[in-house]
C-alpha cells in the first residue's frame, strides 16, 4: 500500500515537472496524458459498473482537451503580441533617432534662413547706397555739362580749364557706369539669396511636417504598444 502511494507520488511530481512555467503542459506532456485517458477510458469500457464515473471522466477529458486547445492559441497570439511589441520597439527607436535627426536638421536650416535673411538685408543696403550714389553722380554729371557749355563761350586763355573739366566729366560718367553694373550685381544677389531663403523655408516646413507625422506615429505605436 505504501508504494502505491508513493508511486502516485512519483506521478504527480512528473506531472508536476511537464507542466510548463507559462501555466500549461507542454505538447508531450499533454500527449502523455491523452495516451493516459485513452488506457483508463478503455479499462471503464470493460466494466459497466464504472459507466458513471466512465462519463465524467470523459467529461473532465474533453474540458482538459478544450483548456489546452484555448491555451495553445493562447500562447500563439501572446508570442505574436511580443514579436509585434519588440517590432514595433525598433520601430519607435528608429522614429525617435529620426526626430532628432530632424530637428537638428530644422534648427541647422533656421540658422541658414536667418544667414540669408541678413545677407538679403545687406544686399538691400547695398542697392540703397549705390542709388543714391548713382543720383549724386547724375547731379555732378549735370552740372559739369552745364559748366562745359558755359565754357564754349570762353576765350582760348579758358581752354586747358575746359579740357579739364571734360575729363572730369568722364570720370564721372565711368565711375557712374561702374556703379550702375554693381547695381546691376548687387540686384541679381538679392534675386538669388531671396530665392534661396524660399527654398530653405520650404524645406524647413517640409520638415517640420515629417516631424509631426513621425510623432503620430510613435504616438500611435506607443498606444498599441501600452494596450
Amino acid at each position: 500500500m505504501a508504494e502505491k502511494v508513493e508511486k502516485g507520488d512519483e506521478d504527480d511530481i512528473k506531472k508536476e515537472k511537464d507542466y510548463n512555467t507559462r501555466g500549461g503542459f507542454e505538447q508531450s506532456a499533454f500527449d502523455n496524458l491523452e495516451r493516459e485517458f485513452q488506457d483508463v477510458l478503455q479499462e471503464l469500457q470493460n466494466d459497466r459498473s464504472l459507466d458513471r464515473f466512465r462519463v465524467e471522466y470523459e467529461k473532465l477529458h474533453r474540458a482538459l482537451k478544450k483548456s489546452h486547445e484555448s491555451e495553445k492559441r493562447l500562447i500563439k497570439k501572446c508570442r505574436e503580441l511580443n514579436s509585434e511589441i519588440v517590432q514595433n520597439a525598433a520601430k519607435v527607436q528608429n522614429a525617435l533617432s529620426m526626430t532628432e535627426e530632424d530637428q537638428t536638421l530644422i534648427m541647422a536650416l533656421k540658422t541658414e534662413i536667418e544667414k540669408a535673411w541678413k545677407m538679403v538685408d545687406a544686399s538691400q543696403e547695398k542697392e540703397a547706397k549705390a542709388k543714391e550714389n548713382i543720383q549724386h553722380l547724375k547731379l555732378e554729371i549735370a552740372t559739369l555739362s552745364g559748366i562745359v557749355e558755359q565754357g564754349v563761350t570762353l576765350t582760348l586763355s579758358n581752354d586747358t580749364q575746359v579740357n579739364e573739366l571734360e575729363q572730369q566729366k568722364e570720370e564721372i560718367s565711368r565711375e557712374r557706369d561702374k556703379t550702375v553694373s554693381a547695381l546691376m550685381e548687387v540686384k541679381r544677389e538679392l534675386q538669388e539669396w531671396q530665392e534661396k531663403v524660399k527654398g530653405i523655408e520650404a524645406d524647413k516646413i517640409n520638415f517640420e511636417h515629417d516631424v509631426g507625422v513621425l510623432k503620430d506615429q510613435l504616438s500611435a505605436k506607443r498606444a498599441e504598444c501600452d494596450r
